[in-house]
């Protein structure tokens, strides 16, 4: 409850996909007085330097695309139906990945490892909001978002900031699967970055430790991806493996905690070092496979287990 707590108290419900509340807000006027910048790399290395500065741990910058845009807003709250449109037209979209905490992460499923799922919400808020804030004081209007209004997986990928994984999940170079997502649409128009590729798909056909590790059998199998989900909860038509979101979630509500277990265990998942490093870099070779055998051999991407969990409050 305290790592959920500003999500809770300053944007309410954001986690269930409502948009444009508390900290969310779109409805903030720009300043009038607009900066003018001389050209869209200059904007894009101005907000991109003030995102990290105001707290995202990885920032890229997109085209608006409206493929990506849900068709309408639905608060399940209120059982309301809302159409998707912005109080301006947006231009770009800044996508923002906020890392979360790898020991807490280690414990999962775990209550801790759910706390810091809660402190990446809380964060995702906040941080959203300052750039916003930023955004509109150089005089274009903004609206921050955290789950809602568009899929953040595809907004992340379009900005750089990495690959799908076998998971379903945004793989980056930095953090593996260990992000929280978040963006700001805004009216000012800043240069694109450009998709990037490390290997992830290539790795991700041998190695296949998060679909082991996943209790609810969610995540396929396959040695290759498809364009075909399993139900109305995927997004049919996009070269991916496709994750049974119903069947994940079910056992979200069986544990009564989120289950991180596709993050946990991705090899991906490790903090900065020399030898992580180096994994990363050969991972797009015929060495994948025996290097996802010696991720779990050294002891990363164990799930249940509870001598971390305890180890956690003594470290």
């Amino acid at each position: 409850m305290a790592a959920w707590s500003v999500d809770h108290m300053a944007a309410t419900n954001s986690e269930y996909g409502i948009p444009s509340q508390g900290l969310y807000d779109w409805n903030v006027e720009p300043n009038k007085n607009k900066t003018q910048f001389a050209s869209p790399e200059e904007a894009a290395v101005i907000v991109k330097k003030a995102a990290l500065f105001l707290g995202a741990s990885l920032v890229g910058i997109t085209d608006y695309d409206e493929r990506w845009v849900y068709s309408d807003f639905y608060n399940p709250m209120t059982d309301e139906s809302i159409p998707a449109d912005f109080p301006f037209k947006p231009k770009s979209v800044v996508v923002i990945a906020i890392e979360m905490d790898f020991d807490a992460y280690r414990t999962g499923p775990s209550m801790i490892a759910g706390a810091a799922t809660g402190l990446g919400y809380s964060k995702m808020a906040e941080t959203t909001n300052k750039v916003a804030t930023f955004i509109r004081q150089l005089g274009y209007a903004a609206a921050p978002c955290g789950n809602d209004t568009a899929l953040s997986v595809p907004l992340a990928i379009m900005a750089g900031l990495g690959e799908c994984g076998r998971n379903s999940i945004l793989i980056t170079k930095e953090f593996g699967p260990r992000v929280r997502l978040c963006k700001v649409f805004t009216e000012l128009q800043m240069k694109a970055d450009k998709p990037i590729t490390f290997g992830v798909k290539e790795f991700c056909r041998s190695c296949k430790i998060c679909a082991e590790s996943c209790p609810s059998e969610a995540i396929p199998m396959d040695d290759d991806p498809t364009t075909e989900g399993h139900n109305i909860s995927n997004c049919n038509g996009i070269e991916k493996w496709y994750t049974d979101a119903e069947k994940c979630f079910q056992t979200w509500a069986d544990n009564t905690v989120d289950c991180c277990n596709c993050i946990t265990s991705c090899p991906y998942n490790k903090p900065a070092s020399w030898h992580h490093d180096l994994t990363r870099n050969v991972a797009n070779t015929p060495l994948a496979s025996v290097l996802s055998k010696l991720d779990t051999a050294f002891g990363f991407g164990k799930t249940y287990d509870e001598k971390v969990i305890k180890n956690w409050w003594k470290k």
